[in-house]
This record gives C-alpha cells, structure tokens and sequence, in this order.
C-alpha cells in the first residue's frame, strides 16, 4: 500500500486517484502526526511525503518513519519554494517529485523504490 501525506486536500485525492489507476492500494494522510499512525501499520511499502505541512514538515516525518521502519521508502513532494530547505534537511539523494509532476515520473519512481525495498528485504 502507498501512504499519499499531504495537507492539500485536492492534492492528496489527486495523488491517490493517480495511483489507484496505476493498480495500487492507496491510504491518505492529512498530516505529520496522522502519517505516523498509518505508518505503525506494517501495510504500508511506500510513502509519498509533502514537505511543507503544518503540523510537522517532511524531514520531522522522515525521521520518525525511518524510526519506525529504517527499510521504509519515503519519496518528497514538494513545489519549488520547499526544495532547498528540503535538501538542506534531508540531503542531496532523497527521491523528490516536484509539483506538479508527470504520472509517468510518480509510476517510475515508485516502481524504482518498490523494488529496492523487495530486493532489501530479500538479502
């Protein structure tokens, strides 16, 4: 299941409505501390993470997931006015996808991170 975080309603539906016509299982979160919740459920392979939220910003989030789960993907969302402090918290090797993104873009780089986890959980 992908885990679509974002506090922009229109945004998160657009997101997950994406991602169901691509054939994945979708969960939403309107926030941080919500998205923690859902990711304590050991059904969520990958989580799609806005930056910019009010009750916790992505790279708070980030690493409460990567407590909660270290194999956990976490690609950001962001729009260009979060990506240098996004960078700045997160580092240069973090998955974005800058808003508004292709559908091809989000498919590939889900395909890309599912994999790397399958293939970390099978070594």
């Amino acid at each position: 299941m992908i885990l679509v975080v974002d506090d922009d309603q229109m945004v998160r539906a657009t997101i997950s409505r994406a991602l169901s016509e691509l054939g994945y299982a979708v969960a939403e979160a309107a926030g941080g501390r919500e998205a923690l919740e859902a990711v304590s459920d050991d059904r969520v392979d990958l989580v799609i993470l806005d930056y910019v939220m009010p009750d916790m910003d992505g790279a708070e989030v980030a690493r409460e997931i990567a407590r909660i789960d270290p194999d956990l993907p976490v690609i950001f969302s962001t729009g260009h006015s979060a990506l240098r402090a996004l960078r700045g918290a997160a580092g240069e090797d973090v998955p974005v996808l800058h808003k508004p993104f292709m559908l091809e873009e989000l498919d590939g780089l889900l395909r890309e991170r599912l994999l790397e986890r399958r293939r970390a959980r099978s070594a």
